[in-house]
C-alpha cells in the first residue's frame, strides 16, 4: 500500500471490559466487507484527559485498508461504536465502551463539522502517539510535515502510560 493511502484509527475503551471491547471492534472492523486490519498496536492504560472523574483507558491504534470514503468509514466506525453499547452523548469526554477515531488517511486533508483529517489533537495525545509508534513510527503527518516518531519526542502530553498487552491473538 502506497504511504498515501495508508489509514489509521486510535481505539479506546473505558467501560466494562476494555481488552474485550477493544478485540470486539477490531473483529468488526475486519468483519466490515470494505475494511481490512493490517497492524495492530501495543494496548496501553492511560488516565483520562479533560474529564478525570472516570475510569482509566485501555488505547490502541491499528492500520487499514479500506476502499471506503472518509464519510462512509466514518459511518461504519460509529455504526461498530453503537454495535458495542456506546452511547453518545451530547457531553464531550463521558466514559465510553469504545471509541474509534479515524486519526490520518494518508495526506488526505478534511476539516468539517464531522470529520478532522489529520485528527486535530494528535500533538497533545500520547495514548494516540506512543501506540502509533509501535506500528508507523516513520509515518509523515501532513499537518505538521513530521513523522509520528518525532511527534512523539515533541508532544507536551507527559502523561504516563502503561503497557498493558502486546499484539499478540488481536487479529
Amino acid at each position: 500500500m502506497s504511504e498515501q493511502n495508508r489509514t489509521f484509527l486510535a481505539l479506546g475503551s473505558n467501560l466494562d471490559d476494555r481488552l474485550l471491547n477493544l478485540k470486539n471492534g477490531i473483529t468488526m472492523l475486519n468483519n466490515h466487507p470494505h475494511i481490512w486490519v493490517l497492524k495492530t498496536s501495543y494496548i496501553y492504560e492511560s488516565e483520562p484527559m479533560y474529564n478525570t472523574n472516570q475510569n482509566s483507558f485501555f488505547n490502541m491504534v491499528i492500520e487499514i485498508d479500506t476502499n471506503l470514503i472518509p464519510q462512509d468509514l466514518l459511518a461504519a466506525i460509529k455504526k461498530i461504536e453503537k454495535l458495542n453499547g456506546r452511547k453518545h452523548s451530547v457531553i464531550k469526554n463521558m466514559p465510553r465502551t469504545l471509541d474509534i477515531d479515524i486519526i490520518a488517511i494518508g495526506e488526505l486533508k478534511i476539516n468539517n463539522k464531522t470529520l478532522n483529517i489529520p485528527h486535530n489533537k494528535i500533538l497533545e495525545r500520547m495514548f494516540v502517539l506512543r501506540p502509533w509508534s509501535d506500528i508507523a513510527n516513520t509515518f509523515k503527518v501532513i499537518d505538521y510535515n513530521l513523522t509520528v516518531g518525532e511527534l512523539l519526542e515533541i508532544s507536551p502530553d507527559s502523561s504516563e502510560l502503561t503497557l498493558i498487552l502486546d499484539n499478540e491473538g488481536l487479529l
